[in-house]
């Protein structure tokens, strides 16, 4: 099993690195087992953005390309979406993400 470290920025400000996301996991995954406060009230099916985030804007690039029901819900996010906003549900676990920045969206 292989993982990755990512920097992740809490609603409060707080960062922390380091934290640990297997290669299992999708990024949602990751972040809730590391107990930050993410709903993922559809289980991680893109259907209800409660795991919105942010990507910096490298790691946005090497991420896997938004899908059309993640595009869709994203836009109906117009006071928080970003350039880089991301469900993190949808966010694939990659090598390439490896020190990648992730803030976590503002609850709605």
């Amino acid at each position: 099993m292989s993982s990755i470290n990512i920097t992740v920025i809490d609603r409060e400000g707080n960062r922390t690195e380091g934290v640990e996301w297997k290669d299992f996991e999708s990024l949602m995954e990751a972040l809730t087992r590391h107990k930050y406060p993410i709903l993922a009230t559809c289980g991680g099916n893109a259907s209800c953005s409660t795991c919105h985030s942010y990507l910096d804007q490298g790691s946005f690039a090497k991420a896997n390309e938004i899908n059309d029901e993640e595009e869709d819900l994203l836009d109906m996010l117009d006071d928080t979406r970003h350039d880089t906003s991301r469900l993190s549900c949808q966010v694939e676990w990659s090598e390439d993400l490896d020190g990648a920045e992730v803030t976590i969206a503002p609850e709605w």
